[in-house]
């Protein structure tokens, strides 16, 4: 396995759980309108990276700086094990180079 399908399928797993763990999250009771605003960040910035594996020079293509900023966003503020899984899969496509 190459490192760039090793980072595409890291990325795509740490989506998908960022995904989950983002619907997931509008189960709670005392949500806000900050919440609910980085929630629907999170599961844009998932599709995103679902969308750039999936379709990779129609949309946005898939580099490891995307992937490296994407993956910090979301540890921040949403998705902290998909949030890892995609920083990973940017370190993993920096070392590609």
């Amino acid at each position: 396995m190459h490192n760039e399908d090793l980072m595409k399928l890291l990325a795509v797993l740490g989506a998908v759980i960022a995904i989950i763990d983002g619907i997931l999250g509008f189960d709670n009771r005392n949500l806000d309108g900050t919440q609910i605003i980085l929630l629907v960040v999170s599961i844009i910035l998932a599709s995103i990276i679902i969308l750039s594996v999936i379709i990779p020079h129609k949309f946005i293509a898939l580099n490891w700086i995307i992937c490296v900023i994407i993956g910090i966003v979301m540890i921040i503020y949403t998705s902290l094990i998909g949030g890892v899984l995609i920083l990973l899969a940017g370190f993993v496509g920096y070392t590609e180079r």
